[in-house]
């Protein structure tokens, strides 16, 4: 389709974008399994789908999530439901039929973003190990609940109960002829994150045994015999792991991990780093810090010469490969874009991945190991760009207030000019150490579809760019961060004079959200603001968020030693200086950034007088995440839009 007869991107696109994930290789390295979703009457539907490589013809094979081939490749586990209950099941190729396996009671307790609550085929296909919580207790409804632990909330989201329900998940084992699962052994503790020995006697996973779960996160390595049931503990570091993974030939286990005491379940200003450990015990052994990137999604090649993992770096998602003898980094695989998954071939000579970028919906990939050569598997993109015109955004970079390097990108909006002048948007990215760059992002595109510009940056604090410039905003959040986002819209501003400087809009999701409160109660540049999923009080958000250990990790200490730092940067603090109209967005059951955030900070400027809405979500958790309900974030967007529209 020529460029003259497509569409600008809108709203009504959303519910036609199909999404994959979950791809993986078959043994053989002929087929890839993954999932496609799609949104059905305003739900969302998981296919597994299967890839020919050679062909690239597609065979949907039922409804489902999380696929996993066989060793010998005959048949595939996937998790789906059984009478409404989340259920292991396995699809046999030859027959082309699903049997139920065995139940999987999924717990409500949060432990942290990196937990795995996986499931594993054993080395001779005979047993499946996964993590579940034990069957379901009846939940009473009582007006008096009871809370003894800190960590009482769930993460909340659509359906979801706000308050745990305290189980705990532990490792089961399945036989896969007889169907009868038991529990391998029982503990007071949470077991995730399993991998399976070569020889299938013993299952590494990873654990919080210090008997305080609620007040760090401290958690280690260990294995447990699945015949013997006796427990070894592998590693013994100081701060916490995760993912364990044991490698073919058994010597070691590799797992990702941080050192720091002051940890938080959620977006640790410190990167993780891979580590590996003996199989039998022993030291830990960190193989990436030369690198300084935050690393992520780290798998064993089959014959445990190298460990692959995935690594962001400014604005990039790339696959490099390390070796646990040499410790020598390669990237394997230099992306323009971001990696989000990976498989790798039994043979060893090919990588199947998903990548996305700006313009570009995530597509399944296979790169060639031995020529060095990438061949796309899927046309997601294509059902995007065939009917509407997509904005590329172009990076720049700028000196900061204190000699700092700060990125940014810039896209421009759609039917751009050059004569006419156009109001610019200011994006800011969560954690605050998540990383903007070069991915598919539904927001800006729509943006730019609507006539903006579009700006957004990765301030001090973001990941990918070392670990100094990570742990940049640490004690001091909405300052050198603030000035990094400040100078970057001055940059764009003096260099591109088509933008119009009297017509700035600002908005931000999650730390973008309390970014985008600071912003409001320190300049009065910006003609309108949307805060969506924001913190407006850090004394407040540290007792009610479900992450109370992130202030503790950002303040490197007791939010009650704190008190007159966090009062400081918090917006509310302030609230008397807005002048900006601003529109708030909230999830009711939000349980990482409680509703009486956005309540907080709406209150104290409807008494200023300034323009302002508050939106609540019902039933909704924290912001962009699967979660939110297609229409409930087609409604989410457009009211965006109109508040921009009418202030700008």
């Amino acid at each position: 389709m020529h460029s003259a007869d497509k569409g600008t991107f809108s709203i009504n696109d959303l519910a036609g974008i199909r999404a994959v994930s979950s791809a993986q290789i078959s043994p053989d390295g002929a087929t890839v399994v993954c999932v496609i979703t799609e949104t059905i009457n305003n739900d969302k539907k998981d296919q597994i789908v299967l890839i020919d490589i050679l062909s690239k013809k597609q065979a949907a094979i039922g409804g489902g999530s999380m696929p996993q081939w066989s060793p010998d490749g005959a048949a595939i586990a996937y998790m789906g439901e059984n009478s409404g209950q989340p259920a292991i099941f396995i699809y046999h190729l030859d027959g082309g039929y699903s049997e139920y396996i065995a139940p999987v009671y999924e717990s409500d307790y949060f432990v942290d973003h990196y937990t795995s609550n996986n499931f594993s085929w054993s080395p001779d296909g005979k047993s499946i190990a996964y993590v579940s919580a034990g069957p379901d207790r009846e939940i009473r409804q009582s007006s008096v609940r009871i809370f003894n632990d800190l960590l009482f909330k769930t993460k909340g989201g659509r359906g979801r109960l706000i308050h745990s329900d305290k189980r705990s998940s532990h490792i089961w084992l399945v036989s896969v002829p007889e169907k009868i699962p038991r529990q391998v052994f029982r503990s007071d503790h949470q077991e995730h994150s399993i991998s399976w020995s070569n020889d299938g006697n013993n299952i590494c996973f990873i654990s919080n045994t210090t008997g305080h779960a609620d007040t760090n996160q401290w958690s280690d390595v260990f294995s447990v015999n699945v015949h013997t049931k006796e427990i070894s503990r592998i590693s013994s570091e100081k701060g916490s792991a995760f993912q364990s993974l044991w490698s073919p030939d058994g010597r070691y286990i590799a797992y990702l991990g941080t050192t720091g005491e002051l940890g938080t379940n959620d977006s640790p200003a410190e990167d993780t780093q891979l580590f590996i450990v003996p199989s039998g015990g022993g030291n830990a052994q960190c193989l990436t810090l030369s690198l300084d990137r935050r690393v992520e999604q780290a798998a064993w090649d089959a014959l445990s010469g190298y460990i692959y993992f995935t690594a962001g770096n400014a604005g990039n998602v790339s696959l490099y490969c390390v070796s646990p003898v040499t410790g020598k980094i390669e990237t394997v695989i230099a992306s323009k874009g971001k990696i989000y998954e990976y498989s790798l071939s039994a043979e060893g000579e090919k990588i199947i991945y998903i990548q996305t970028n700006t313009t570009s919906l995530p597509d399944i990939f296979m790169h060639s190991l031995t020529d060095n050569t990438s061949v796309r598997l899927t046309g997601m993109r294509e059902e995007l760009t065939d009917k509407c015109i997509l904005q590329s955004a172009e990076t720049f970079w700028y000196k900061s207030f204190d000699g700092t390097d700060v990125q940014g990108w810039l896209m421009y909006p759609s039917g751009f000019n050059g004569t006419d002048n156009y109001p610019l948007v200011l994006v800011i990215h969560g954690g605050p150490h998540n990383m903007f760059g070069n991915e598919f992002e539904d927001r800006m595109q729509l943006l730019a579809a609507n006539g903006y510009a579009v700006v957004f940056i990765n301030p001090r604090g973001s990941s990918g760019y070392g670990q100094q410039f990570s742990s940049g905003c640490v004690k001091s959040w909405g300052e050198g961060d603030y000035e990094d986002l400040m100078q970057g819209v001055d940059y764009v501003l003096n260099n591109n004079a088509w933008i119009d400087a009297s017509r700035l809009a600002v908005t931000g999701q999650s730390y973008g959200g309390y970014m985008t409160n600071r912003i409001i109660t320190k300049t009065t540049r910006f003609r309108a603001a949307v805060a969506d999923g924001s913190i407006c009080n850090l004394i407040s958000f540290a007792g009610t968020s479900l992450y109370h250990s992130l202030m503790e990790s950002e303040y490197q200490g007791s939010v009650y030693d704190n008190y007159d730092a966090l009062w400081n940067a918090s917006p509310l603090k302030d609230v008397k200086k807005v002048r900006t109209p601003v529109l708030f967005l909230h999830g009711e059951t939000d349980n990482e950034v409680p509703f009486t955030q956005a309540e907080e900070m709406f209150i104290a400027v409807k008494k200023t007088g300034t323009d302002t809405t508050l939106i609540q979500y019902t039933g909704e958790g924290h912001g962009w995440r699967p979660d939110l309900s297609p229409y409930n974030k087609k409604d989410l967007l457009q009211r965006m839009l109109d508040w921009f529209g009418k202030y700008v």
